[in-house]
């Protein structure tokens, strides 16, 4: 008999058991060390890393403490454009005559207008990769070459590519009247200027043209420069008090957060700059005052900003841009050397509006960089981004940043652990909101915060742990009003859960709802206002003497569709993030205890447990055919459409319930405990449910789900009372919470 085999498949188990072993005592070591540190990481870290332990194993959790050291230690593991990648890009092919096949439009939508003078080389790249990037695009363009005169091949290769509008100069008319030459051929409704020694990357025009379509007060709106080698060449531009520019992020890292976030600026740089057909005409095109070369693009943007319209920067749209190639790089001769008279001509002419700019000083780089922002910075702290589509709390979360944002204030958000998870981190940035993250330059998230406490007028920070975390260095900064949001009190919901299920305190390695407590009424205490989501919970940081408390719930947007009719839907409906203990507590009730009832009198009833990461024991539910577990869905709306009831049987928990503003924003009836409608104001048999009991649940589900009369009226009242969480709404309690402090 072979043995080799087998004794093989032995050694290799004894040694995978040895490298588990080994995993296990560093996850022991880490939870050590989390836990001697602070009553916050005893709470968040240790107790996440130990029931991430209990319900998914040691090689689950290695993986996230493993993820975790190397999302700091990794110099690459965040890079989204780094120098590696854009080694890919930056190889220039020698020029051949081709014919560019670029799609031709009667009524484009962008005219990409490139001036050249000579250096054919560049202009075939540049060429060729909008040949290979906008082959896909859903945008209508033209591309106009305007050929300055020049001497080498440039004319005879241009001539094989009947796509391309050639327009050729009798004589050389320099950058300016070129530009202005080729944008009076031009059809689109927006101009993009850009320059041949350029090679746009994947995205480049559409990331432009989305931002100037969706907002019509935005005038202007200009790209990430970034050189061959990798580095940032440009993140939006900086004028100063003397005329003198910056070009703001100059070397660094184009990764690094604050250079990828949209924003207003002061200019943007014509290698790449989309504007408006009908601005640029209005104001006669580049001012030939700059001729030939030089402030023409910071003359425009300033003469936009005039005109009541927004110059905007968008990262997300990037080109490597080979600087010097056409004008040279020396001040003191050539083109380049217009540089300096152009300064003065500039700062003659808008020497009232350079009033407000800030001096020319390396330190007011950042203050400058954010100047057009908005009246206030605020920085906002959570766990990590919101996950808007996951968990209710992010939900509200998402839409007061948005208000924020709609007030005029310049939020920085700060995701405590350092990661930019997508899509919800370009969401944000998209917004305008600076998002921090750790990256290859800087793995602490501390001291990308520390660089600007001094910008921070406000810092809104959510949750128990992350305030106790972060407090004693927001008031380094003694000018920071800090708002402790939480969420729902945690406490509460401790004590709830702990005097309900006793063995979870045990079995989860949760502390105490008295230590919890301690920590929050703490923070409540040290900060300048507290915020809470219900009126029940105000009260009860009242009774505890905490002042200057406010409530801002979360935030609802009533579905404006037509309903369908009560016997055109099915089944009943539930929703919920399954990493919130509360919600698989109330699925589990509800199959083992609520649903058999249900079923003695509807034996096909099904159920629908919506939601994202539901652990094994939610899953096993799905082993009833009647039972339906999806996991995540991107879009939810179709479920709560067609289902006829929603039920929501928690049984502890605190604060507002995103799950049944969700369900009254679609007059969807809903069946909940007194926990789930706790602080919305809700009535029982108004418009909505209530019940505690197995008995009386399945009962009032079952009266609803088969009497249309009293479906509709509950379905009408639904949506009359979500009007209180509406956006108008929480967006003005939100402004006043502002401006009291």
């Amino acid at each position: 008999m072979n043995i080799e085999a087998p004794l093989k498949e032995l050694l290799n188990k004894q040694q995978e058991l040895k490298r588990s072993q080994n995993r296990l005592a560093q996850i022991q070591l880490v939870l050590k060390q989390n836990f001697i540190t602070t009553k916050t990481n005893q709470i968040s870290k240790f107790q996440k890393l130990l029931i991430v332990l209990q319900k998914e194993g040691v090689s689950k959790v290695f993986q996230k403490v493993i993820a975790k050291t190397t999302q700091k230690l990794d110099q690459s593991s965040l890079c989204l454009t780094n120098s590696t990648n854009i080694q890919k890009y930056t190889v220039l092919d020698t020029p051949k005559k081709i014919k560019f096949q670029f799609p031709e439009y009667i009524s484009p939508q962008v005219s990409i207008i490139i001036p050249v003078y000579n250096k054919f080389t560049y202009t075939f790249n540049c060429l060729k990769s909008l040949q290979n990037y906008l082959s896909s695009t859903t945008i209508s363009f033209e591309v106009i070459v305007v050929d300055d005169n020049s001497s080498d091949e440039t004319q005879e290769y241009l001539s094989c590519s009947s796509t391309i509008q050639v327009v050729v100069n009798k004589q050389n008319l320099g950058f300016i009247r070129s530009c202005n030459h080729g944008a009076a051929r031009a059809k689109g409704k927006f101009l993009c200027f850009l320059n041949n020694d350029t090679q746009v990357l994947p995205g480049w025009l559409e990331n432009l043209v989305e931002v100037i379509t969706k907002d019509n007060q935005v005038g202007a709106v200009g790209s990430k420069l970034i050189y061959a080698d990798g580095r940032l060449q440009e993140a939006g531009g900086i004028i100063w008090q003397d005329a003198s520019g910056w070009n703001y992020g100059r070397l660094e890292h184009p990764d690094s957060p604050e250079y990828n976030y949209v924003r207003q600026v002061d200019y943007c740089s014509a290698a790449s700059l989309v504007v408006r057909t009908e601005i640029f005409n209005e104001l006669g095109g580049f001012s030939e005052e700059f001729l030939p070369a030089y402030y023409e693009d910071t003359d425009l943007c300033f003469a936009i900003r005039e005109l009541g319209y927004k110059v905007i920067y968008q990262p997300k749209s990037q080109l490597i841009h080979y600087e010097g190639i056409s004008s040279g790089t020396s001040l003191e001769s050539g083109i380049k050397s217009y540089q300096k008279v152009n300064r003065y001509k500039f700062l003659l002419k808008w020497q009232e509006q350079l009033q407000h700019h800030l001096s020319p000083d390396a330190e007011n780089a950042e203050f400058a960089a954010r100047r057009l922002q908005g009246k206030k910075t605020i920085l906002v702290i959570d766990t990590y981004v919101p996950l808007h589509d996951k968990e209710s709390g992010s939900y509200r979360l998402l839409n007061i940043i948005k208000i924020f944002v709609k007030l005029d204030y310049f939020v920085i958000f700060l995701p405590d652990n350092g990661f930019p998870q997508e899509p919800y981190t370009s969401e944000l940035q998209n917004l305008g909101v600076e998002v921090l993250y750790c990256t290859h330059k800087q793995p602490s998230l501390e001291e990308e915060l520390i660089k600007r406490l001094k910008l921070i007028d406000i810092a809104w920070v959510c949750r128990p742990e992350l305030c106790s975390k972060y407090i004693n260095l927001l008031k380094k900064n003694f000018a920071i009003k800090v708002i402790y949001d939480t969420v729902d009190l945690h406490f509460l919901r401790l004590q709830r859960q702990q005097e309900l299920v006793p063995q979870s305190n045990a079995e989860n390695n949760l502390p105490s709802w008295q230590q919890v407590q301690d920590i929050e009424l703490n923070m409540a205490k040290v900060a300048e206002a507290t915020v809470v989501v219900t009126d029940v919970e105000k009260k009860i940081l009242e009774d505890f003497n905490i002042s200057n408390v406010f409530v801002v719930p979360n935030i609802h947007h009533q579905y404006e569709g037509e309903l369908l009719h009560f016997k055109h839907r099915s089944g009943l409906l539930f929703i919920g993030g399954y990493n919130h203990t509360p919600n698989v507590d109330a699925v589990i009730w509800l199959c083992r205890e609520i649903m058999p009832l249900i079923w003695q009198k509807q034996p096909k009833m099904k159920i629908t447990l919506l939601g994202s990461n539901p652990p094994a024991e939610v899953k096993d539910l799905a082993s009833d055919p009647r039972i339906e577990v999806p996991g995540y869905i991107q879009d939810v709306e179709p479920y709560f459409l067609k289902s006829r009831v929603f039920v929501a049987p928690l049984r502890y928990g605190a604060g507002m319930k995103g799950k049944i503003g969700h369900s009254l924003s679609y007059g969807l009836p809903t069946v909940t405990t007194s926990i789930g409608a706790e602080g919305m104001g809700l009535t029982h048999e108004t418009d909505v449910l209530i019940a505690d009991e197995p008995d009386t649940f399945a009962k009032y589900t079952l009266q609803i789900y088969q009497d249309s009369k009293r479906w509709s009226l509950i379905s009408k009242n639904a949506i009359k009372i979500i009007d209180r969480y509406s956006y108008s709404q929480i967006k003005l309690k939100m402004k006043n919470l502002i401006e009291l402090l």
